[in-house]
């Protein structure tokens, strides 16, 4: 830690001081949540934020915002691949993509269902489950597995992620047949099965597919934010904006520390699933 914070080049003592001992607090967090102390692992956008939201609940508001300041401002030296914006960039937030209807998905599943064979029968089919039915990002498709579909007290669940920031999220209970039978058909090999590789997997295979007339190509984003717009009207959030009377949710965030952890196995957690 001493040497990433000598890598930042503070001009103060006092300036290396406060940031080893934000480094120091963030390490500890990271290791318990289970992530290697590599620099360009753990120093990044997506792990900062998270440590933001779960991980500092016992400092004070300034103070999370002081030490998450010192904290970006290491990251952003050290790193030479993670996606920091630069200093003033200001780094604004792009917005979500618009779900699709239900109509739509039920058309992508029959033109799923009628690709030119089995492998892109599967892989398809395995795309939309795992996204429209458990919310699955573009880099975690295709590490999903058969062993990965599991059950928590009697609810089927898909582990995503890597194994040392994974994440335990519920089926839909309107995917979990197709689910199910997708992981059957995969064998021991991956849900999602790819000849591609690179940071365009997913939307190299996703353009790979055939439509029908009248469906638009597929993207990730939009599989997503139809899986997020069905667990956000089943936890009732249109309700809580018209009831404290706001139209944006963009500072939700900051309440997040106030919050119970979430527990896997919960009723709210089950109450993703949309069912009774």
């Amino acid at each position: 830690m001493r040497e990433t914070v000598e890598l930042s080049g503070p001009t103060l003592h006092s300036q290396a001081a406060n940031a080893l001992k934000a480094l120091s607090r963030f390490a500890v967090w990271a290791i318990d949540v289970g992530f290697d102390l590599d620099r360009e692992v753990v120093l990044v956008p997506e792990v900062v934020e998270r440590y933001r939201v779960t991980g500092m609940r016992e400092l004070a508001p300034t103070s999370r915002s002081t030490e998450i300041s010192r904290l970006r401002r290491v990251a952003r030296a050290v790193t030479r691949r993670a996606p920091w914006p630069a200093p003033g960039a200001g780094g604004s937030r792009q917005g979500l993509s618009p779900p699709y209807t239900e109509a739509q998905i039920a058309g992508y599943w029959e033109a799923a269902l009628c690709q030119n064979g089995p492998f892109r029968v599967q892989a398809m089919t395995a795309t939309l489950a795992l996204t429209a039915g458990v919310g699955a990002r573009p880099g975690e498709l295709f590490a999903v597995t058969a062993a990965d579909v599991i059950e928590v007290d009697g609810v089927v669940a898909v582990v995503l992620g890597p194994e040392s920031a994974g994440r335990v999220v519920p089926v839909r209970a309107s995917w979990v047949d197709r689910l199910e039978r997708v992981a059957t058909g995969a064998g021991a090999g991956p849900l999602v099965a790819s000849h591609r590789a690179g940071a365009d997997q997913a939307a190299a295979l996703l353009a790979s597919f055939e439509y029908p007339a009248g469906l638009p190509r597929l993207t990730v984003a939009r599989l997503r934010s139809t899986w997020l717009t069905g667990v956000l009207s089943d936890c009732g959030v249109a309700e809580i904006f018209a009831a404290a009377g706001i139209v944006s949710g963009k500072s939700f965030s900051d309440l997040v520390p106030y919050l119970a952890v979430p527990q896997v196995g919960s009723l709210g957690w089950r109450r993703l699933t949309g069912g009774s």
